[in-house]
């Protein structure tokens, strides 16, 4: 048995009642600082990748850190700064 509310739902199950708070979502994050993250870090990506076609070994090592930097900004340091 359930009852719905306007702060959320009780819930009684046997002798134990449960007040359940209805789901909420985030307002998400600014559109303008999605996109230029977005654009400063396919560029890096991007950059990394032409460095590393040069062909010496510095220009490897550099486009490899380049590129990982942006691997890692992208998938651990954006999603903590959105958050």
């Amino acid at each position: 048995m359930s009852t719905e509310q306007a702060t959320g739902a009780i819930v009684a199950k046997g002798d134990h009642v449960e007040t359940v708070e209805p789901a909420t979502t985030s307002e998400g994050n600014s559109t303008v600082l999605s996109i230029v993250l977005f654009a400063l870090l396919f560029v890096l990506f991007a950059g990394g990748l032409y460095v590393l076609s040069l062909f010496t070994p510095v220009t490897f090592i550099v486009g490899l850190a380049m590129v990982l930097l942006s691997l890692y900004l992208t998938f651990d340091t954006v999603p903590r700064f959105l958050v």
